[in-house]
């Protein structure tokens, strides 16, 4: 997770505009610990709610935006493998999604520092 996330006022969407114009592997990577830590701490809020809830639809509905974007940016990422010619397998596939991101300053828990914002 990340320290003093700086985010947590923003949504998929404005998190996918934020980064639009950022094209670095180290954005990639920030955007990737961004929506998965997101993703994380809103799949932990559906446990808080009854089944068949409006809130319980709600939480679940947010988690899956959330990982509807992380599933964009681990897909940015493994196409950068890919042409790396690292083979992305179906399963254990954290094992070549964190060396990427430690190369790019963020281990794990994943923390995002922001400066000037």
């Amino acid at each position: 997770m990340m320290i003093n996330n700086p985010f947590t006022d923003k949504n998929p969407a404005e998190i996918q505009s934020c980064f639009a114009d950022r094209n670095t592997e180290k954005d990639l990577a920030d955007a990737y610990a961004v929506s998965s830590n997101m993703f994380w701490w809103t799949a932990d809020n559906i446990d808080d709610y009854d089944e068949d809830t409006p809130e319980y639809r709600t939480a679940c509905a947010v988690t899956d935006d959330w990982a509807a974007l992380m599933d964009v940016y681990q897909s940015r990422i493994f196409a950068i493998l890919i042409k790396e010619g690292i083979h992305i397998s179906e399963t254990a596939q954290i094992h070549v999604l964190l060396p990427f991101m430690e190369q790019n300053g963020l281990y794990l828990p994943f923390r995002l520092v922001v400066s000037g914002k």
